[in-house]
Formats: structure tokens, C-alpha cells, sequence
């Protein structure tokens, strides 16, 4: 019954328990007692075992899943990544085609050269940098406000249960 209970399948032909019990079983009642205590440590010592290799197996079954998943996920991301950046490029290209139209058509509109025009619209871009850099580096409000609060108060419930013990 307890080989039962610990994993063993006497009818296992693999599994050398169910050999020594056959074996020994017209043995005197002190040699059964050790052998059953022998057999007992090697069926605990095969479950131990077991459960090693059911859980290495279950962890090489998840990451089998993982990883399929990883590939599907990267299929996706690709899918979803490569039409925004040929769209980034496209409106990178647009806004250099009509920074260029501007300089054109104001050189040709006014007296000044295309070059001093250019330098204006680059002037024009560092401070419109410099004013998105500032509102960047401002103060925002903390992300995951309410998960940070219970952290907080789970790291002092652990202290207190850590000083009350002490």
C-alpha cells in the first residue's frame, strides 16, 4: 500500500522494487522487515525521482509553450513594427520636403538668400527641441500610484512581522 501511495507500479517491469519484493518474499520476518525497509528507501528515492522529472518535465513543457508563444509575439510585433516605420519615414520625409518647399519659396519671395532662411528655420527647430525638452523633464505624477502605496505598506507589514518575532 505505501508503494502504491509513494508512486510505484508493482506491475512496472522497469522498476527493480517489484523484483526484490518477488524475490524476497519467502525470506525469515526480520530479513522482510529490512528488505521492506530497503524497498521502502528505494521506492521513496524512485518517487523522489519521479517528481524531479515530472517537474523538469512540466518546466521543459512550458517553456516549449513560451518560447512558441515568443515566436508568435516577435511574428506580430514585426507585422505591427515594419508599416510604423515605413510610416515614421514617410512623415520624416514629408516634413523634410516641405521644410525644404519653405526655405525654396521664401527665398524666392523675399530678399533674403536661402541659406539665412535655413538657418532661421534650424534656429526655429532647436527652440521648438529645447521646449519639448523642458516640458519632458518636468515633474509627472508617479506611475502605478495605488500598486506603490500597497507595496509600500506590505514592506511595513513584513517589518513588523519581522520585529515581533525578534
Amino acid at each position: 500500500m505505501a508503494l502504491v501511495m509513494a508512486g510505484i507500479r508493482a506491475d512496472d517491469p522497469n522498476h527493480s522494487t517489484a523484483h526484490h519484493m518477488i524475490e524476497y518474499s519467502d525470506a525469515a520476518p526480520s530479513d522482510k522487515a529490512q528488505v521492506n525497509a530497503t524497498t521502502l528507501a528505494e521506492g521513496a528515492d524512485t518517487a523522489r525521482g519521479n517528481w524531479v522529472e515530472a517537474i523538469l518535465s512540466l518546466i521543459e513543457s512550458r517553456s516549449a509553450i513560451i518560447s512558441l508563444e515568443a515566436k508568435d509575439a516577435l511574428g506580430n510585433t514585426l507585422a505591427k513594427l515594419v508599416p510604423l516605420v515605413v510610416c515614421v519615414f514617410c512623415i520624416f520625409a514629408t516634413w523634410a520636403l516641405v521644410v525644404v518647399a519653405t526655405i525654396g519659396g521664401l527665398a524666392s519671395a523675399t530678399p533674403w538668400k536661402w541659406y539665412q532662411i535655413a538657418f532661421a528655420m534650424a534656429a526655429l527647430h532647436l527652440i521648438i527641441a529645447l521646449i519639448a525638452l523642458i516640458i519632458a523633464k518636468k515633474k509627472k505624477a508617479a506611475s502605478f500610484p495605488v500598486t506603490r502605496s500597497e507595496f509600500e505598506k506590505d514592506r511595513e507589514w513584513l517589518i513588523n512581522l519581522k520585529n515581533r518575532k525578534n
